[in-house]
């Protein structure tokens, strides 16, 4: 609608100009067409006054169209000339934002210590947001309190002293709610405290907002900036805070997981330090137990394979240690279908004995007993084996049958 009258304004300046120049240049041509034919009648005086009030109609279209119509451009030119340089300051002012937030975003992820990398966000922070202040709270879980985790020049006594329990004061009502708090002079703000450790009587205007991680509901602190002036604040920087807040957010989250992932790998390198060492020590028990056995002692895989072996099973088997291990224990055997039961049995949980011969390297059998039960070593089923040589008790055996025959043919020549 105001364009349209702006067109219609200009096109109606054009024609009363248009019309202007048209009766002068015919009163002009009037006048000496009668002049030239020597004509001083009505026409020449009515030729001769139009021509001079045609300045005065000059004049009254200047003063009443094109003056004013002057005016209002210039006034447009300068409105337009203010609108730019408001236009450049707000993309300077959007660029130092964007730096901001690289910057924060870069200070909040470098390699130097936690606690000083919180610091360099809240200098950065309360420079890029023309702040006096910045504080940043880290929300402590257990005791269900904010702490002041870091903070630029001004309130660095605070830091990891000051606690406001969650629902107090402005920033645990904000802790609480997970709502930004903006106040052009919040010490008159009911929801205001004085905490011991933290002064904030110089200052004016406040803008907190909660440390808040959406993707899984976890508050991880507050974040807040403090003025000596009373401030308001525009879509620019609640825009800018809002997204350092979200990037500060992650950014603390991901270090506490890291923490957290770093204590858990601490613990589980010291437990795992310590069931080896009691798994060495156990192993070692076992090994000085099993060599100084009279029996000789196997250690087999599932399938019958010997993983271990002692000193007395190498006598008994007249075969090196080291060649045992790569045998199985079924081909110790005349018959390797004697002991090839106790294996399931074992793995059943069952302890087995079996009675079988045998075969020593040098050719000789020997009859033994073999038991048999399973046991687990660093997490793996295996079969421990023993095998007894009954060569002694088989003699004896032998023995004490001649001396009963000997003694029953004693009986029959003196019954006789």
């Amino acid at each position: 609608m105001q364009n349209s009258r702006v067109v219609r304004s200009k096109g109606l300046l054009v024609i009363l100009i248009a019309l202007l120049l048209a009766a002068t240049v015919l009163s002009g041509a009037g006048m000496g067409f009668l002049a030239a034919r020597g004509e001083t009648g009505i026409f020449f005086v009515f030729s001769l006054a139009l021509f001079a009030a045609i300045p005065f109609f000059a004049y009254v279209l200047y003063k009443k169209k094109i003056l004013p119509y002057y005016r209002r451009l210039e006034d447009a030119n300068l409105e337009l000339h203010i609108k730019q340089e408001e236009l450049l300051d707000v993309k300077d002012d959007l660029f130092i934002k964007f730096l901001g937030i690289y910057d924060v975003n870069h200070a909040a992820n470098s390699h130097r210590l936690y606690e000083k990398r919180l610091k360099d966000v809240a200098d950065i922070t309360a420079r890029v947001m023309e702040a006096d202040a910045c504080l940043i709270y880290l929300y402590n879980k257990k005791k269900d309190v904010l702490v002041v985790a870091a903070s630029n020049d001004h309130h660095q006594k605070a830091t990891g002293k000051v606690r406001i329990p969650l629902g107090e004061g402005i920033e645990g009502w904000v802790g609480r709610r997970l709502e930004p708090v903006m106040l052009r002079t919040f010490r008159s703000d009911s929801r205001f405290r004085e905490f011991p450790g933290l002064d904030l009587a110089e200052y004016a205007s406040l803008y907190c907002l909660p440390l808040y991680v959406y993707s899984n509901s976890t508050l991880v602190g507050v974040m807040e900036l403090l003025y000596t002036r009373e401030k308001g604040f525009s879509d620019e920087e609640i825009n800018f805070f809002s997204t350092l807040t979200g990037i500060l957010s992650t950014t603390i989250q991901n270090e506490e997981l890291q923490g957290e992932l770093r204590k858990m790998n601490l613990e589980l390198e010291q437990w795992v330090t310590e069931k080896t060492e009691e798994l060495r020590a156990s192993e070692e028990r076992y090994r000085t137990l099993v060599e100084s056995a009279c029996e000789s002692i196997f250690v087999l895989a599932e399938n019958g394979d010997i993983v271990f072996a002692n000193d007395q099973a190498s006598r008994l088997t007249g075969v090196p240690k080291f060649k045992l291990i790569h045998k199985n224990l079924l081909e110790l055997f005349v018959d390797p279908s004697q002991p090839k039961g106790i294996l399931s049995e074992a793995f059943q949980g069952h302890e087995s004995l079996r009675q079988g011969e045998l075969k020593r390297a040098d050719g000789t059998v020997v009859p033994v007993d073999v038991i048999a039960v399973g046991l687990r070593l660093m997490g793996k089923p295996f079969v421990q084996s023993v095998i007894h040589d009954t060569s002694s008790r088989a003699r004896l055996e032998k023995l004490l049958a001649e001396k009963e025959q000997e003694i029953a043919a004693l009986k029959a020549q003196v019954s006789s």
